[in-house]
């Protein structure tokens, strides 16, 4: 039987029974989780699912299905329908762990993002943080995936010149396996 997939992200005011209610309107639709991430960023309790159907939704029946829970949660919710193949996590081939951290400024994510994209360099996962120490540090990590042919050398190349544009440090460390 052909299965039908959609892209959900929800946004809303950190508090109890956000997943719960997600879940509850997915499951009386017959509607199944495939691959999901979700985190708070400040207050705000975010999450992004791939989801699939053997019935064909349309999108817009789908986000209205969601009206109970956007109204009792002030949830945001974004949804729209995709290919299966956009269902499929490419496996990395060069992995590694990128740490960037200094005195925050603006354009820290942009500098190093923008030296990453021009050279190939793709970015899996980003997080950021701004600490609360007495003296707060901005702190970026990221996974990335370099092409196939990039050596550790020429990333670290790569990253030197950024920081030094924006005036921070970083750290690499290569990931030898990818799981979840």
């Amino acid at each position: 039987m052909e299965k039908y997939f959609y892209a959900l992200t929800v946004i809303a005011k950190d508090r109890v029974g956000i997943v719960a209610s997600i879940a509850e309107v997915l499951y009386e639709r017959g509607i199944s989780i495939e691959d999901s991430v979700s985190t708070l960023l400040g207050d705000q309790f975010t999450m992004t699912l791939i989801i699939s159907s053997e019935k064909n939704y349309g999108v817009i029946e789908l986000k209205k299905a969601f009206a109970k829970a956007r109204k009792e949660l002030e949830l945001s919710v974004s949804l729209r329908r995709i290919e299966k193949e956009e269902t499929i996590t490419r496996e990395p081939e060069n992995l590694y762990s990128v740490s960037v951290y200094g005195k925050d400024r603006i354009g820290i994510v942009y500098t190093v993002s923008k030296a990453f994209a021009e050279n190939g360099v793709n970015i899996l996962d980003l997080r950021t943080r701004l600490t609360k120490a007495e003296k707060p540090m901005y702190v970026m990590i990221m996974e990335v995936d370099l092409p196939k042919d990039m050596s550790e050398e020429r990333l670290n190349e790569i990253l030197a010149q950024a920081c030094e544009k924006i005036g921070v440090d970083y750290s690499v460390r290569k990931i030898e396996t990818y799981e979840l």
